[in-house]
């Protein structure tokens, strides 16, 4: 047992009661009639079913372009 462990002892509740008080009610969950309505299960699985595919189609344009071989140039012909 090192010099810290007496301080240590002296921090404990202090130190439960700071961890009690951060786990309060946030103030912008006002609740009642200020509260937005959630969407609907069908929307948020049309959200990111949309957003899935556009993230699958940005990809392959990511590879795509990585991947394509240069382009030749034009033969002169004489």
């Amino acid at each position: 047992m090192g010099p810290g462990y007496p301080a240590l002892i002296i921090m404990k509740p202090p130190m439960r009661l700071a961890l009690l008080r951060l786990a309060t009610t946030a103030w912008a969950d006002h609740g009642g009639p200020l509260r937005a309505e959630g969407l609907s299960p069908l929307m948020v699985g049309l959200l990111a079913g949309a957003l899935a595919l556009a993230a699958g189609l940005f990809i392959v344009v990511i590879v795509m372009l990585l991947t394509r071989k240069p382009s030749s140039p034009a033969q002169k012909s004489e």
